[in-house]
């Protein structure tokens, strides 16, 4: 099984130079991979000039202004070409073990039933305890969410839910987001232990980056990018109203090395709906929606871009 794999990074160079020297020291070779820099100003961008000119299988995307980790992540969807799998991985992460890709593919072929796996960075991704055997001994865990920092998603899987949400803006709950869709498509879900494989650098001490974290909390309180959108989101899938093959909300156009963005028309009807329902709809603790009038969606307002 071969894998396309997509890093993508925004300033922190030194997590960067972490991530990327250990995931070209320690992944046996079959792999392609794309890396994204979202407008990073801090030196990364020479960095990387650098490293993809050192190794032939790299494809380097430089973009001026930061698109945010979807649309990035998207961008280098487009590389993967027939690949069986796409691996997701953050720029904080560090790779300690050659078994690392491996078990992600391994863990495809030998459980199709799995659209989607993780290794498990987050307490609060609880596994099911039901486990998946692996071919090195070990087992993963059948879990609901798979966390974006270091993820799988099979090829049969993308096919049938298309792109990660741009929806969410720079931070958002697009882990989440893809996690529900492939649970509601039939696909299982699976986590992995990180335990001397992988590491999740962006939170050891010395590392955690104040403003990026400030960033995060803002998104997450705010009604288009954080809890309040996952769960209108949640509720147009499950009403029928957005399929569950997501759509770009930002077609890419690569000019002279240079990508730009504008905004897909066939997306602005969702936009404008989310607009309106964020504005008045409340959610409780339990995440329930109330206070929801979609009547005039489902007459017709989602076939009208200029509705």
């Amino acid at each position: 099984m071969r894998a396309h794999l997509a890093v993508i990074t925004w300033n922190r160079l030194a997590l960067t130079r972490i991530c990327l020297e250990s995931l070209l020291a320690r992944t046996p070779p079959g792999y392609t991979l794309t890396i994204v820099d979202n407008g990073s100003e801090d030196g990364t961008q020479d960095y990387l000039r650098h490293l993809a000119a050192a190794h032939a299988h790299i494809r380097l995307r430089l973009l001026s202004r930061n698109m945010g980790l979807c649309v990035a992540s998207n961008l280098a969807w487009d590389d993967a070409g027939d690949a069986d799998c796409c691996v997701k991985l953050d720029n904080d992460i560090e790779i300690l073990d050659p078994c690392w890709l491996g078990r992600f593919t391994s863990l495809l072929e030998d459980h199709p039933q799995v659209g989607m796996a993780s290794y498990r960075f987050c307490d609060w991704h609880e596994p099911s305890h039901q486990s998946l055997p692996l071919r090195d001994g070990g087992a993963a865990q059948l879990t609901t969410v798979c966390g974006g920092g270091c993820v799988c998603i099979s090829r049969a899987a993308h096919e049938s839910l298309g792109f990660w949400n741009e929806g969410y803006g720079r931070y958002g709950h697009e882990d989440q987001d893809y996690s529900w869709r492939a649970t509601r498509a039939g696909y299982a879900l699976a986590s992995l232990e990180p335990d001397g494989v992988a590491r999740h650098l962006g939170y050891a001490e010395g590392m955690v980056d104040a403003a990026m974290e400030r960033g995060k909390q803002i998104s997450n309180q705010a009604r288009l990018s954080g809890e309040t959108a996952y769960h209108l989101y949640v509720l147009l899938f499950e009403e029928g109203l957005l399929p569950l093959r997501m759509m770009r909300k930002y077609l890419p156009a690569e000019k002279n090395g240079r990508f730009s963005f504008t905004l897909n028309p066939a997306y602005r009807p969702v936009q404008k709906l989310l607009t309106r329902l964020a504005q008045t709809v409340t959610v409780d603790a339990s995440g329930r929606l109330s206070r929801l009038d979609l009547s005039a969606w489902r007459h017709g307002d989602k076939h009208d871009p200029e509705s």
